[in-house]
């Protein structure tokens, strides 16, 4: 009687979870995330491009990183970047299912999160030495390998369509700007990061978007 009643709790347990967990709503509220997220990034990138154009908007361009080295764009520079990872690691917490497409958009999300707030981390003390300069770049580095494999993930979850190649391609073509930018042939670092943070988001969205509505 004991292991019986002890089975019917552990259904019961089981039933709840899974309900819970497949529930579409939790779905749709991290595409919602997601998008916050990278409107938020934009907004305050607007904001310390007005604030400062002179760092970014120049033949021998900088990148992002600039604008956490001075105190007029730092906290404009810091909201961007911080909300994009909260709400990046808030998405990914959301999914919570263990089949393929949840438990990669979950891993996906969160090192997304945990890259883009060590760059951000590094970003205001790279310029102090030769070390925390190669480490930022390193890291950067890694953001670049990270949103790319994780483009590509996306891309293959599904049958191509014209749409999502037109995404993938948008997200490769700022990786390409940015390793030019890197071999010295380009100076195009700040259009390089907008571009491909723009089609990696638009690919998560776009997946989370197709994860949901194949709960429904």
């Amino acid at each position: 009687m004991v292991e019986m009643l002890q089975g019917v709790r552990r259904s019961s347990l089981a039933a709840r979870v899974s309900l819970r967990s497949t529930t579409p709503t939790a779905k749709w509220r991290a595409v919602t995330y997601v998008a916050t997220g990278e409107c938020a990034f934009l907004l305050f990138t607007v904001v310390c491009v007005s604030l400062h154009p002179g760092f970014v908007l120049k033949w021998d361009e900088g990148g992002m990183s600039n604008y956490g080295l001075h105190i007029k764009t730092a906290v404009p520079y810091t909201l961007g970047l911080g909300l994009l990872v909260l709400f990046s690691a808030w998405a990914g917490s959301l999914y919570v299912d263990r089949d393929r497409r949840s438990r990669g958009l979950r891993v996906l999300l969160y090192t997304y999160a945990a890259v883009v707030s060590s760059v951000l981390l590094s970003s205001y003390v790279y310029s102090l030495n030769r070390t925390l300069e190669d480490l930022h770049y390193m890291l950067g580095g890694l953001l670049v390998l990270t949103v790319a494999a994780g483009s590509l993930w996306m891309y293959r979850l599904w049958p191509a369509t014209s749409f999502a190649s037109a995404l993938l391609l948008v997200q490769l073509f700022g990786d390409v700007l940015a390793l030019l930018t890197g071999l010295g042939s380009l100076h195009a670092l700040f259009v390089a990061e907008i571009v491909s943070n723009v089609g990696f988001a638009s690919l998560v969205v776009w997946t989370g978007r197709k994860v949901a509505v194949e709960d429904n």
